[in-house]
This record gives structure tokens, C-alpha cells and sequence, in this order.
């Protein structure tokens, strides 16, 4: 059975809801956090994409609950997955065929990004920067991910306060000149991204979304660098600076 955005997106906030009556922070991450946090960017051609599953990130103390959460919902533990991996990833899923991925604590690919203290921060999504960290972080951005990028790009702008309803540029400048490997993905990323938009975007929509790449770049270049991030620096590309994703067995 297949399930549009809005009936995945109804889910989703029954599963978040019923989390907040157990005192226990779970938001969305993952591609439908992108069509919410942006509804209107995500349905423009050129970045409409489909979403085939749910994505998480809940607090490592809540964790605990989400199997009477989900089961509350009518989902079903993967359970062998959930005895391998349960300390920081858990899998259940929905009339079998719907898969709802939540990761404890953190997200990590080819960086490690801390989500225990970010939780509270925002709902239903994971806070605007964040959800962004999450698809910059990837070495190698594909499309799917890069179209998610542009919709939060198009239907956000950057602040360095972290105001409601902005990216918090702030947030993402502290990571990037504290940590030479972030910093590098990400710059990398920025660069693959302002060269690949999608020629179905209107060309005002284009110039936005490039204007939001540049502050993001050049916010980055100017934030004064940390002393391990310099020494780091003189090392370059000589040694690896990210992380092969590892593949979770299921």
C-alpha cells in the first residue's frame, strides 16, 4: 500500500502526539520533514519528490517508550533489528509495508551530528538547521537529498539568531569552524549545489535559493576558526575527513 504526503504527514503527527502524552521528544527527519518544514517549495517542479517512509530522531532517555508508542498506533517492532541495533537505531513498521526509521540520540553518516539537547527546540521537524546538517553532512549528495536541500532553501531563509521560522546560521557556523571535517563537507556540497539546480525552478526561485547558498558559504569563510580546526586545517584532504557511511543490517 502506497501513502501520499499528507496522509504519511497525518501519521506522523498521530506517532509525535502520542510520544508528547509519554514525555518523550520524537521529531521528524528525513525527506517529509522537508515537505513540512516547505509544503509549498516541495510540490514546485523540479523538487517534487516521493516520500516511501518516515524518519525520526528521538532522545536517547525516551527511546524507552517508542515501543509502546508505536505499538499504540498500530505499528510493529522490527524485532530482530531492534536486538541488534536498539541502542541507537530502532525499525517498525506500519500494514508491513510503511517503515518508520528512528535514530536515538544522534544521526550519523559521514558526520556526527548530536540531537539529545536539539529536540525540544522545534515540533514536528528537527530544527530548520539541523534538518539541513542532515543532508550536508552526506559526502556524495544525490539528488533526492539535494532537492530536499533546495525546498528548505527556497521556503527559508537564513538568521544568525535562530529566529522562529529561520535556518539558525549561528548553530551551523559554531559546528563548521569548530570542526574542519564538517566544515569541508559541507563547503564541498555548497559548491555541487549552486552548479546542479534543477532547470524546471522558476529563474526568481533559482536566485534565491543560490543567494542562501552564497550567505550560507561565505558566513562559513568568515567565522573565525578554532585552534584545533587550524591544525586540522594544515592536514588537508591528505587524510579522510568523514566517515563511509556504514550499512545497517536489516
Amino acid at each position: 500500500m502506497a501513502f501520499n504526503a499528507e496522509e504519511l504527514s497525518s501519521l506522523s503527527q498521530n506517532l509525535i502526539a502520542e510520544a508528547e502524552r509519554h514525555g518523550t521528544r520524537l521529531r521528524l527527519l528525513g525527506g517529509l520533514a522537508f515537505y513540512i518544514s516547505s509544503p509549498t517549495a516541495a510540490r514546485l517542479p523540479g523538487l517534487q519528490r516521493e516520500y516511501k517512509d518516515l524518519d525520526f530522531a528521538v532522545d536517547k532517555k525516551g527511546a524507552r517508550a517508542l515501543g509502546e508508542i508505536f505499538s499504540s498506533q498500530g505499528w510493529e517492532p522490527d524485532r530482530h533489528f531492534n536486538a541488534l541495533h536498539g541502542r541507537t537505531r530502532l525499525l517498525f513498521y506500519y500494514q508491513k509495508t510503511l517503515q518508520a526509521d528512528i535514530f536515538i540520540g544522534e544521526f550519523e553518516q559521514c558526520h556526527k551530528l548530536d540531537l539529545d539537547s536539539r529536540l525540544g527546540l522545534s515540533s514536528p521537524t528537527l530544527p530548520l538547521a539541523d534538518l539541513l546538517l542532515t543532508k550536508l553532512q552526506v559526502r556524495q549528495i544525490n539528488e533526492k537529498d539535494a532537492r530536499d536541500v533546495y525546498t528548505l532553501l527556497l521556503g527559508h531563509d537564513l538568521a544568525s539568531d535562530g529566529a522562529p521560522g529561520y535556518i539558525d546560521l549561528g548553530f551551523i557556523t559554531h559546528l563548521t569552524s569548530s570542526d574542519w571535517g564538517w566544515y569541508t563537507t559541507i563547503h564541498d556540497n555548497l559548491d555541487t549545489l549552486d552548479q546542479n539546480l534543477p532547470a524546471g525552478l522558476a529563474e526568481a526561485d533559482r536566485q534565491r535559493i543560490q543567494s542562501r547558498l552564497g550567505s550560507l558559504r561565505s558566513a562559513m569563510e568568515a567565522a573565525p576558526k578554532s585552534l584545533r580546526w587550524q591544525m586540522r586545517n594544515q592536514v588537508g584532504r591528505r587524510v579522510p575527513w568523514y566517515d563511509e557511511p556504514e550499512e545497517v543490517l536489516r
